[in-house]
Formats: C-alpha cells, structure tokens, sequence
C-alpha cells in the first residue's frame, strides 16, 4: 500500500512538472502570431517577402523565449535542465508549425488558389537572381511544378517552423536552464 502511495506521488510531481501544456498553450499564442504575421504580408501583396520571413523568425524566439521564462519561473523547486527547455521549444514549434500548416492550407487551397502560382514565380525570379543558368532554372521549375501543392507547402512549414524552433531552442536553452533550488527534489 505504501508502495502505491509513493509511486502515485511520484506520478503526480512528473506530470506536474511536464512541458506538454505549456507548450501547447504558448504553441498557439506563436501559432496565431504566425498566422496574424502572414495575413498582414498577405494583404499587403506581398506573402513571401523575406521581412515576412524575419518577423516569423522573431516571433518564434520571442515565443519560445517567453515559454522558457514562464516555465522556469513556475518550476523553482524542480528547475529547468537543458534537455526540458530544449524538448519544451521544440514541441511548442511543433504545435505552432500545426496551426500555422493548417492556415496556409486553408488559404493556399479555398481563400486564394493562385498563391501557389505566386509563389513559384517568386521562386523562379529568386534562382535567377542567383545567378543560376537558364537549363538549370527550367530543370528546378519543372521539378517544384510537378510537387508544389497547398498539401505539400502546407507539409513543409511544418518540418521548417519546427526545425526552426529546434535550432531557436538549442540556442535559448543554453540562458534558461536553472539548476533546482531544493537539493532534493525528486529524492524519495
């Protein structure tokens, strides 16, 4: 009986501690920021201008950031190991990278099916600005033709917001881990 007790206390001071709310809560704040980000380029007629893209990447150190604070702040007792703060950015990104796919989904697929046409274009001009041979660009056009769906870009944010996120994390980590201030916490 007393086994059970401890091992459901146990349990309990693991689940309290867990990153999964926190990131999901602070995943949707980045996620709407994200969308909020994009609609605002959107209607300008600009999407896919790289301002577009750098405020994204504030946004989602801002996001994390914020998430780390909070969680530490919230955990003195346990305190925050590099690996927990690496592991709650990483799953926040992921749950913004989710919203943020389905948006673009939604967008790229009912609201405003020629995005897709734009983008290409913008990708086309981007490679040859580059400076990359006539032959090579027809190659690569052809190719990103033949894949580029709202299905597909949509997949790809999600890989990329969350890389981002993981490489923002590995960063942020590094200033938010905090050593317990209880010498034995979590010794039973």
């Amino acid at each position: 009986m007393l086994y059970v007790c401890i091992k459901t206390n146990i349990i309990m001071e693991s689940q309290s501690n867990s990153v999964s709310p926190m990131a999901m809560s602070y995943g949707l704040y980045m996620g709407l920021a994200l969308i909020l980000n994009s609609v605002v380029f959107y209607v300008m007629g600009s999407p896919f201008s790289p301002a577009c893209s750098y405020i994204s990447y504030a946004i989602i150190i801002g996001g994390i950031a914020m998430a780390m604070r909070t969680y530490r702040e919230n955990n003195p007792d346990a305190g925050v190991t590099y690996g927990r703060a690496l592991g709650l950015g990483t799953l926040q990104s992921l749950f913004a990278s989710l919203i943020m796919a389905f948006f673009t989904f939604i967008l790229f697929k009912l609201v405003d099916k020629t995005l897709i046409d734009k983008f290409l274009a913008f990708l086309e001009e981007q490679i040859i600005r580059s400076g990359t041979s006539d032959s090579q660009t027809d190659m690569i056009m052809t190719m990103y033709k033949k894949v580029m769906t709202p299905l597909s870009y949509s997949l790809g944010q999600i890989l990329g917001v969350t890389f981002m996120g993981f490489i923002f994390s590995l960063i942020l980590a590094i200033f938010f881990k905090k050593q317990s201030t209880n010498p034995f916490y979590g010794v039973e």
